[in-house]
C-alpha cells in the first residue's frame, strides 16, 4: 500500500485494515519522522517495523505490520539500501520466512544515481539467504506492462538491469497490472513462482495515487487457542442460587472483620456459587476494531471495497457514492 503522510490520516488507515484483515501490511511513502512515535502509528494486534527516510528529510518512509501472533523478528541485510524494512517469521517446521518492504525514490539528489546498483546488490543478498521471501515495494521503474518481451519494453536502461537482476537470482515478479495510472511501479517479488495467489487490486488508499494491493501466501504456521472461557448466565440455575444465599449467615459469617476482609469474604462467596450454579462456555474474542469506529462508519467502508471491486474505477458514479458515504458516516 502507497500511503503518503500516514500520520495524517491515520484513523482512515484504521478503518481500512479492520475491514481487509490482513496479517501482513506494507506500506511505502509513510512520510514518518523521529518526531512521530511508534505508538502514534501502532496497530492492536499487530507488531511493527518501522524505517524513515535516512537523514531525517522529507518524504519516504516505509513501514511493515505483521500479525503479533505469527512472532516476527527484525532482519537486517547487510546491503545499505536506504529505505527498507525487513522481518522474518517460522513456520511450523521451524523455517524462517523473509518479509520486507522498499521504497525506492526516483530522484538522485536524495541518494544519488547509485541507488539502482545497490538495489541490485539486495535483491542479489536476498536471493543467496536461502531463505523464502517476499518484497513488496514501489520501486518507481514504470513499466507499461508485465512480464517484458524485450529490452524495447523496459523504460530505461537502469529497469533493463533490474529485470535482468531478477532472471538472474531466478525471481518472480507477480504484478501484471498497472497500479498508478499506467503504469506498473508496485511490485511483489518473490523467490518461488507459486508464492502469491489471488492477487487483487483494492483502489487507492484515500487519496493516494497508487492502489493497494491484496493476495493470499501460504506459510505453515501452528494455530494457537484464543477462546477464553466465561459464565453462561443465559443457562444459570439462578433459583438454586437464591435459595443457597438466603441460608447464609451474612452477620456471623462477617462477625468482627473489617470492611476489607468483609468484601473479600462476600466476593469469594459469590464466586463459589457462579462455579456450583453457573455453566462456563467458550467464547472467541470478537474482531477488532478502532475504538471510535462506528458500527455505521465500518458498514459504510465494507461497501465502499465492495463497490470498488465490482467496478474497478475510481471515478465510476457508484463507487464515488460509496467514498461519500464514508465521509458522512465516519
Amino acid at each position: 500500500m502507497n500511503a503518503r503522510s500516514l500520520t495524517g490520516r491515520f484513523d482512515q488507515f484504521e478503518s481500512w485494515i479492520c475491514n481487509v484483515n490482513p496479517d501482513v501490511i506494507a506500506i511505502t511513502e509513510s512520510w514518518t519522522n523521529d518526531k512521530i512515535l511508534d505508538s502514534e502509528l501502532s496497530l492492536p494486534g499487530y507488531t511493527m517495523f518501522r524505517k524513515d527516510r535516512p537523514g531525517n528529510r522529507e518524504g519516504g518512509g516505509v513501514l511493515l505490520y505483521i500479525r503479533s501472533i505469527l512472532k516476527p523478528f527484525e532482519v537486517s541485510p547487510s546491503t545499505g539500501f536506504p529505505e527498507q524494512v525487513w522481518c522474518g517469521i517460522s513456520d511450523s517446521s521451524g523455517r524462517d520466512f523473509y518479509l520486507g518492504v522498499c521504497y525506492r525514490t526516483p530522484t538522485d539528489n536524495i541518494f544519488g544515481s547509485g541507488n539502482h546498483e545497490v538495489l541490485r546488490e539486495l535483491l542479489t543478498e536476498i536471493g543467496g539467504s536461502d531463505k523464502h521471501f517476499i518484497l513488496i515495494g514501489d520501486f518507481n521503474y514504470s513499466f507499461r506492462k508485465w512480464p517484458i518481451a524485450n529490452d524495447m519494453d523496459a523504460p530505461t536502461t537502469e529497469a533493463q538491469q533490474f529485470v535482468e537482476c531478477l532472471d538472474d537470482n531466478f525471481f518472480t515478479q507477480h504484478v501484471t497490472f498497472p497500479t498508478r495510472k499506467n503504469a506498473i511501479l508496485d511490485l511483489i517479488i518473490t523467490d518461488k513462482p507459486d508464492m502469491v495467489q489471488n492477487l487483487e487490486d483494492l483502489g487507492a488508499f484515500d487519496k493516494s495515487d497508487h492502489t493497494a494491493l491484496l493476495w493470499t501466501t501460504s506459510v505453515r504456521t501452528v494455530t494457537e487457542k484464543s477462546s477464553r472461557q466465561v459464565f453462561d448466565y443465559s443457562k444459570a440455575d439462578i433459583t438454586g442460587m437464591k435459595m443457597k444465599l438466603q441460608t447464609i449467615d451474612w452477620q456471623q459469617l462477617f462477625g468482627t472483620l473489617s470492611v476489607e476482609d468483609c468484601w473479600s469474604v462476600f466476593k469469594q462467596s459469590i464466586h463459589d456459587l457462579e462455579l456450583q450454579y453457573v455453566p462456563v462456555k467458550f467464547v472467541r474474542p470478537a474482531k477488532p476494531k478502532p475504538i471510535w469506529m462506528s458500527h455505521k462508519a465500518l458498514k459504510a467502508v465494507k461497501r465502499r471495497h465492495k463497490v470498488y471491486r465490482k467496478y474497478k474505477d475510481r471515478d465510476h458514479p457508484a463507487c464515488k457514492r460509496a467514498e461519500s458515504g464514508i465521509r458522512c458516516s465516519a
